[in-house]
């Protein structure tokens, strides 16, 4: 008996194969098989895509097409940018499919950043209204620099390890724009295992921005394997008397690694990055490019030189000294 996890991973690929399948038979605008390998995203990249793309057009042609886990996200990207390129518009029988495989479906209301358990209408419920909505990206919108003390590290050592991670809370004229009816996070973070492909591929969580009884939640899915998926971080909201965005925040997350092994749980500090809140796609690429490089699981005593405030330094200290005392736990 497949435990939930798995069946919910096959269910979305049996939902995705539908779509694809849909797209094949139905001649809309031509669409093959070939014209959905064009678009996959890892074309051209490396002589491993190659291989993967005959083995699937031989299971086509001789068993028919499979999707396999670690491949499912690229076929997913592939499909959305084959229907909206070609502005295909999906028959009511198949959209609450493709939607429970995470296709965005034109006039939805579904982001597909936020994962299938979460109840958008009782999200957008626990905001009482727009206002606080506002009011609270107003405060913690852009992006942000997480630290916590790394799961590696330990008592006896001299030089604790940090594990940073990025944070992005999508702004609100952005929301607005998308016509997202409740606020979106993601954040990633790079490997603390001994695993090169690890280390190269840094671990995201999606989800959805919670605000109720005082405290702000996020709330999302780790992407990719692994069997740790759901992923949390929380902390109280008490505003400035000056109504301007946050500078730093101090809560607890407890989220998956990024091999999707473990949940590791620990206070943190999250660090605004100034000036990404405004609404500038090219500035945000940039940013997300440059602390995707700097992320991982680091020396302290090597990063604490590296950040010009000295009040976020001894914050963050602080909040170390109290995992240390408190201990970082894991599952």
């Amino acid at each position: 008996m497949l435990g939930k996890d798995v069946q919910w991973g096959v269910d979305r690929a049996f939902a995705l194969k539908a779509v694809m399948q849909y797209l094949v038979n139905s001649k809309q605008k031509r669409i093959t098989y070939k014209k959905i390998f064009a678009a996959h995203p890892k074309k051209g990249a490396s002589r491993e895509f190659d291989e993967v793309k005959r083995g699937h057009m031989f299971m086509r042609e001789n068993a028919g097409f499979d999707i396999y886990e670690e491949e499912f996200p690229h076929f997913l990207t592939a499909v959305q940018k084959i229907i909206d390129d070609n502005n295909i518009e999906l028959p009511l029988f198949l959209r609450e499919a493709a939607q429970y495989a995470g296709i965005r479906i034109a006039g939805g209301d579904r982001s597909t950043t936020i994962p299938y358990f979460i109840d958008i209408d009782g999200v957008g419920s626990s905001m009482k209204d727009d206002k606080e909505t506002e009011e609270i990206l107003r405060h913690y919108q852009g992006c942000w620099e997480v630290y916590r003390l790394s799961s590696r590290s330990s008592a006896t050592d001299t030089d604790e390890k940090v594990n940073v991670g990025f944070l992005n809370i999508k702004p609100l004229q952005l929301m607005r724009q998308l016509g997202l009816s409740v606020p979106e996070f993601s954040l990633y973070q790079r490997s603390e295992e001994e695993d090169t492909f690890q280390v190269s591929n840094p671990g995201k969580v999606s989800g959805a921005v919670l605000y109720n009884g005082g405290y702000v939640t996020l709330i999302g899915e780790r992407a990719g394997r692994g069997f740790a998926k759901i992923g949390i971080l929380t902390w109280a909201h008490v505003g400035n008397i000056f109504e301007e965005h946050e500078k730093t925040i101090f809560g607890i997350t407890c989220i998956p690694n990024s091999e999707g092994r473990r949940i590791i749980g620990a206070y943190f500090i999250g660090q605004f990055i100034s000036g990404s809140d405004e609404l500038n796609e090219d500035k945000y690429r940039m940013t997300r490019e440059k602390c995707l490089k700097t992320i991982g699981s680091v020396s302290w005593n090597d990063l604490r030189h590296t950040i010009e405030d000295a009040s976020v330094v001894q914050r963050i200290q602080a909040t170390f000294d109290r995992s240390s005392r408190d201990c970082v736990f894991q599952v």
